[in-house]
């Protein structure tokens, strides 16, 4: 408010300033005019007098040229007995006429006011003379002065008088002897052209003062109006010049704060005319470049005598009213310049720029060139890793297809009746083909995680039963080798976690086996335990989690440093000789690391060189309740009642995986018809009916895919269970087998438990309303 009253102080004193000017002038103006006003108006007056006396002596002229004039005698015009002429009286026609001289004829003319003669004029005029005729030509005070003055040598007399409150002018003239006047006035005094006499002109002022004082009103009116409309003017250029000032006020504020906002973010502002004189430069500047105002740009910057050679686009922006945009290295720091064009104060053209500080930005910018080099190879190294996994999954399952039937057929050739020596054979067979079944497994889980397909299953499970089938697994190559096992997990240990077991029991898995293949005695010994360290602060709010160790040390050959280096990358081994001696594709110890890091932790290993190696790591897993446990499954053992006669179609194109699969159905008495591709089962579908489907995805002529989408357009066959059975194994292929509507998945190679589970779990839920008709068969 303070700030306000300050600025507004001195416009309200240049206010009252113009105001009191003006009116004074008009005040001033109004004087002189009415003072020049009543100049005039006695000047008009004058002039008046002037015009009456010039009619006067006209009428005198006429008179003296001519003798006199006769004219009818009556009682307003009786003989003037003054004038003593021969013929002064005569008689026309009866008539009798006067002659009237010019004295006389002026009385007459003017009328007696002294008489009481109302319609005599208001202009008073006569003759009159020191020495006079007639008597009542006798002067009167006034011009008995004037006459003696026409003596002095005047030509002109004006007086003014005031009676009875009327103001009057008094003109007089001189009047000169004339031959004609002599036959009156034969005294004899005076001669021909001396001053004889005079005539008076008595001018009353009123209707000229009256006229004076309504002109005076009317300037008065008239001066009031123009105070007015000054007045008005005033206070409207008042706010005019109020305004622009206050917006000049608030622009040089403004200007003020955008020049001060320029220093706070940094951003260097300087302006040059076209002979290079800095004109301007703000403290971000100076600071910068040591810019001083008066100096030339390129002297006080970069200490030269000469211009920079256009790098500062001076001409272009200046001579061709440009805008330029331009990077400017000072330093071993970087500019980002806008330059533009500019009216300096002085009306010369000049040149104004901006300058921000980019050094920072170009530094982010190599950061980012860096970061894209490295994301190109990253991609670059991820497509190959992808084309990898592809490849692998690939493989897998064209190894998958001929694993299943060395799998399938050997498995019921140990159930037949064979020689020690045939059983020795196939029964090798059989374990060789399940190590390299894990192999591939191995391989496959080992592309999943480098593709980052491989999702975590967190559901509740119980951690006893989770080490009782580890156990299993183990022991019995333990056992083998004269190796004790033991698996203890404390009491403090939560029952029921949550988390993937599939994962958990994978790593303990590999870990177990890594331990007795590189151990030939003592013992191998599995423990999990409540972790001693605490929580990170930031972690006590965890309720319901708990932090386990897990470690699986053995009394094996140990390891040195520099193999414990290499230990978990992939397909990598310890040292030839070893590598020789214990078999393996390197992956177990990678897999298991990778699968630990998806779990939020690390596998760490301490070893010593012939005697042995623990490796642990810790997880915090999050507790569970028995109530949400899976619910078991009823393993399908022995004889099935439930699938005794039911069809199956099995769609095959490998005649060995057909064959094994229909021995596995048909020792369960399910009634086996057979397809070749997906196009056959099209057409069988067509006039038989079944209650399953076995398809397989990868075929010739028609896939699985394709097939079944064909089959769910057909609303007879809509519920129908159909059951991809196949090698294609990865989370992708059971994602696509379920989009292209199957009812379940069955991996290969197959597993008998595993396929009559599935086929009682889709019987049970089959439509009752499905109609067999004939039981054909096509061709085996």
């Amino acid at each position: 408010m303070q700030k306000n009253d300050l600025h507004t102080r001195p416009f309200v004193r240049v206010l009252l300033l113009l105001l009191l000017g003006w009116t004074l002038l008009l005040v001033v103006l109004l004087c002189w005019n009415r003072w020049h006003m009543k100049k005039t108006t006695v000047l008009l007056a004058e002039n008046n007098a002037r015009m009456f006396w010039e009619k006067d002596i006209l009428y005198r002229a006429w008179s003296v040229f001519h003798g006199g004039a006769y004219v009818s005698v009556s009682k307003e015009t009786e003989p003037n007995p003054h004038v003593a002429l021969k013929h002064r009286d005569v008689k026309i026609d009866g008539q009798d006429y006067t002659l009237v001289n010019p004295s006389y004829m002026f009385k007459k003319i003017y009328g007696d006011n002294e008489k009481g003669n109302k319609k005599g004029m208001t202009i008073q005029g006569r003759l009159t003379s020191l020495h006079p005729k007639h008597p009542d030509n006798k002067p009167t005070a006034w011009e008995e002065k004037a006459l003696r003055s026409f003596e002095k040598g005047n030509e002109e007399y004006i007086e003014f008088s005031k009676s009875n409150r009327r103001l009057r002018l008094h003109f007089m003239r001189p009047v000169r002897m004339e031959k004609a006047c002599v036959q009156c006035h034969t005294e004899g005094k005076g001669k021909i052209g001396a001053i004889k006499g005079g005539i008076s002109i008595i001018i009353p002022l009123e209707e000229h003062f009256a006229l004076f004082r309504n002109n005076v009103n009317k300037l008065c009116w008239a001066f009031g109006a123009i105070w007015l409309v000054g007045i008005a003017i005033i206070f409207g250029m008042y706010r005019v010049v109020k305004e622009t000032i206050g917006t000049l006020v608030q622009s040089e504020q403004q200007k003020g704060t955008i020049l001060n906002t320029l220093d706070r973010v940094k951003i260097g502002l300087y302006i040059v005319d076209k002979k290079y004189q800095v004109r301007y430069a703000n403290s971000t500047m100076a600071h910068w470049f040591s810019c001083t105002s008066g100096a030339t740009c390129y002297g006080s910057v970069h200490n030269r005598g000469t211009p920079c050679a256009n790098s500062c686009s001076l001409e272009q922006v200046v001579e061709q009213q440009k805008t330029v945009r331009y990077q400017l290295k000072y330093k071993k720091q970087f500019f980002d310049v806008v330059a533009t064009p500019i009216i300096l104060q002085d009306g010369l053209p000049g040149k104004l720029e901006l300058r921000i500080n980019v050094t920072d930005r170009k530094k982010v910018e190599q950061e980012q060139r860096k970061a894209l080099e490295l994301r190109k190879a990253k991609e670059v190294a991820e497509a190959a890793t992808q084309a990898k996994s592809v490849f692998l999954a690939n493989m897998s399952h064209e190894i998958r297809t001929p694993m299943n039937t060395i799998i399938g057929m050997s498995q019921l050739a140990l159930e037949t009746n064979l020689t020690p020596e045939q059983y020795n054979l196939i029964s090798k067979v059989s374990i060789s083909s399940k190590l390299l079944l894990g192999i591939i497994n191995d391989i496959l889980d080992f592309s999943r995680i480098e593709a980052g397909k491989m999702k975590l299953e967190i559901i509740d499970f119980p951690i006893q039963s989770l080490l009782n089938q580890l156990s299993d697994i183990i022991r019995i190559k333990a056992e083998e080798k004269g190796l004790g096992l033991n698996i203890t997990c404390a009491e403090d240990v939560p029952q029921i976690l949550r988390g993937d077991p599939l994962r958990l029991h994978q790593v303990l898995v590999n870990l177990g086996n890594n331990a007795v293949k590189f151990t030939q005695e003592g013992h191998i010994d599995i423990r999990v335990q409540v972790s001693k360290s605490k929580y990170k602060q930031q972690d006590k709010s965890k309720k319901g989690w708990v932090r386990l160790d897990f470690s699986v040390q053995d009394t094996g050959i140990g390891m040195r440093q520099e193999e414990q280096n290499r230990l978990f990358r992939s397909f990598s081994q310890l040292d030839n000789d070893v590598t020789r001696q214990y078999e393996g594709s390197g992956l177990g110890l990678a897999i298991s690391k990778k699968l630990i890091n998806m779990m939020g932790s690390d596998i760490a290993v301490k070893s010593t060189l012939g005697q042995g190696s623990c490796f642990y790591f810790t997880l915090e897993l999050e507790t569970g309740t028995r109530e949400k446990l899976p619910k078991k499954q009823e393993k399908a053992i022995g004889r099935v009642p439930k699938l005794e006669g039911k069809k199956i179609l099995l769609v095959e194109d490998n005649d060995f995986n057909l064959e094994l699969a229909t021995i596995l159905l048909r020792r369960k008495d399910l009634v086996v018809f057979h397809a070749g591709n997906g196009r056959e089962a099209l057409d069988f579908l067509q006039s038989k009916s079944v209650d399953c489907v076995l398809m397989d995805v990868q075929m010739p002529v028609m896939d699985g895919y394709t097939a079944c989408r064909e089959i769910r357009q057909q609303l007879r066959l809509h519920k129908l269970p159909i059951i991809a059975m196949t090698a294609n194994v990865m989370k992708s292929d059971i994602t696509k087998s379920r989009e292209a509507g199957m009812n379940d998945h069955i991996s290969k190679p197959l597993h008998e438990e595993e396929v009559f589970t599935i086929l009682m779990k889709w019987m049970d839920e089959m439509d009752h309303e499905l109609t067999p008709n004939n039981e054909e068969r096509l061709p085996a």
